[in-house]
């Protein structure tokens, strides 16, 4: 029990066996970067709270979750998706995300309905950690280490209904979805804030 409580975790992207318990998942990201983000709306509405989705939910709602409360006015409201790395080569500081990949390759036609088109409304999350130890690392400033995908940016018919490996480059703010070369500008949480 100790070792739930304490640092004593072994944070090791390739631990095998019983260690793998502690590989860094979407649901740690979200926690984490999904409270930073909220003690930020709180300076705007004290009373902003996120809503979680069940897993029964996420697959009509199409979002992981979402702030309720007034928000600063550049944003009409904030919807996110979370995503993790799933490859990544420090080398080329090039991460790969999957969208679209629910059960039924209709995530991101649900999210894009629920923008009608409209930017600033839902977000794929992608934060470039991939390990617990980045976590640990980059706490309590995870935002500063995670890129936002405007899903108003990526029109319905490019994901037509399958899985897709976006390909990002931060530091160029760039993201590629790889089956089309379709490219897509991607937003700092400062560029969030700045508009």
């Amino acid at each position: 029990m100790k070792a739930l409580i304490g640092y004593d975790l072994k944070f090791n992207s390739k631990s095998k066996g019983n260690g793998g318990v502690f590989l860094l998942n979407e649901k740690t990201l979200e926690l984490n970067i999904a409270s930073e983000f909220l003690n930020i709306c709180r300076r705007y509405d004290p009373q902003s709270f996120v809503f979680g989705t069940t897993l029964r939910q996420e697959a009509y709602l199409g979002y992981d979750s979402r702030v309720l409360g007034r928000l600063p006015p550049f944003w009409r409201t904030a919807i996110f998706q979370f995503k993790k790395v799933v490859r990544w080569s420090h080398m080329r500081n090039e991460y790969v995300f999957r969208i679209n990949n629910n059960r039924n390759r209709d995530q991101h036609a649900i999210l894009y309905m629920a923008t009608g088109g409209q930017p600033r409304i839902a977000f794929y999350v992608l934060p470039i950690l991939t390990t617990l130890d980045d976590v640990r690392t980059a706490a309590p400033n995870l935002l500063r280490k995670t890129l936002f995908a405007d899903v108003a940016d990526i029109p319905p018919w490019i994901t037509n209904n399958l899985p897709h490996y976006l390909i990002v480059y931060p530091q160029w703010q760039l993201g590629v979805l790889r089956s089309k070369e379709y490219r897509i500008g991607l937003l700092s949480f400062e560029d969030l804030l700045g508009n």
